[in-house]
Order: structure tokens, then C-alpha cells, then sequence
């Protein structure tokens, strides 16, 4: 990747921005490849692991913010991995809601240390409490513009959809077994540390 330098701040705040999430999005997906498993698959499986009830391909597709021809491949070819089932409504043969299956769940609680350990780590490698607080403020405002843009605007989560205290704390524990471990998001701290 090279550190592009321009005259214009817009442009070269642009291009880190681009760079910035790229090169973090990438880290993630080669340790979750590790494990055999995307990013993608780790949105749907989360977000379905919060939900208290089943979700369409629809819901899904909203929640994740990608197109819905889109999500509707990845949940085939979930469903053919046994990580979730498509269940059609006995009433409305067209109405097909989603549903984790085990697993998917042990594929989540497999990987989800990748996801919230690394994004973590990372960030606290180079914020502090207030810098993150103030990144998060202009990240929002960033994303609202262009949501925007887009005809659309943030939404507040529904109340279907909670992080809920069980699996938070299983997680915490298991982002604490994976630090101790070899994985690569110590790599972060560690180079903080120099």
C-alpha cells in the first residue's frame, strides 16, 4: 500500500479513510479465513445471534447494509454449510425467515474474537479513551452525510435486536482465551509497544 501524499487534505483524508478500512478489513478476513469463514458470514451469524426472533433475507440484508440478491446467495450457500436454515412460513409459503442454526453458533463463538478482539485491540493501539470518543463523533457524522446522500438515514436498532449480558460475557471470555493464545490481533498491542 503506498502513502499517498496530495495537495488536497479532502483527497488525502479520502484516500487513508479508503486505506485505513481496507487494510483492517483485510487483517480480519485472513484471520477469519483461518477459520473458514468471512466477514459476511460473521455479520449475518451476529446479527441473527441478537435477534430474538427469526429474520427475513430482507431484515438481514438492512442490517448488514448490503444489496439483497446479495445476502440471498450468502445465506444459500450458509444454509448449505448447515449454519442457518431458511424456514418458510406456514401461513405465506413466500414469507422465509432465517434461523441460526448450532452450527453456526459455534462457528460464531469460534470467530467472534477475530471480530470484536481485533477491532478493539486495534483501536485502542492508537486511542485513547477521548480520541476514540471523538473519532466516533466524526465517523457517525461521516456515515449520517452519506447515508444521506444515499436518500436513507440511521436508524435506531429494534428492540428485537439487543446485545444481550449471556452472550457478551461468554464472548469476553473467549476474546481473553484468544489473547492468550497465538492469534495474530496481539500483533496490534505489540506494535503499539515499540
Amino acid at each position: 500500500m503506498h502513502n499517498w501524499e496530495t495537495k488536497d487534505p479532502y483527497l488525502t483524508a479520502w484516500v487513508r479513510l479508503r486505506q485505513a478500512s481496507d487494510a483492517a478489513l483485510r487483517a480480519v478476513e485472513i484471520e477469519l479465513g483461518k477459520r473458514q469463514t468471512t466477514l459476511a458470514q460473521m455479520d449475518v451469524l451476529l446479527i441473527l445471534s441478537m435477534s430474538k426472533v427469526p429474520l427475513s433475507p430482507g431484515e438481514i440484508s438492512a442490517y448488514v447494509f448490503r444489496e439483497k440478491h446479495s445476502v440471498s446467495a450468502l445465506l444459500s450457500r450458509m444454509q448449505r454449510a448447515g449454519y442457518v436454515k431458511k424456514v418458510r412460513s406456514k401461513k405465506d409459503q413466500r414469507v422465509v425467515k432465517i434461523q441460526i442454526q448450532p452450527k453456526g453458533k459455534d462457528l460464531l463463538n469460534g470467530s467472534i474474537a477475530v471480530i470484536i478482539g481485533y477491532a478493539r485491540d486495534l483501536l485502542r493501539a492508537r486511542f485513547d479513551d477521548k480520541e476514540i470518543k471523538q473519532l466516533d463523533k466524526f465517523m457517525k457524522a461521516l456515515r449520517d452525510l452519506a447515508l444521506h446522500e444515499l436518500g436513507t438515514e440511521g436508524r435506531r436498532v429494534p428492540a428485537t435486536i439487543e446485545w444481550e449480558p449471556e452472550p457478551m460475557a461468554q464472548w469476553q471470555g473467549i476474546i481473553k482465551q484468544y489473547h492468550a493464545g497465538a492469534a495474530g490481533v496481539r500483533k496490534v498491542a505489540a506494535a503499539k509497544a515499540k
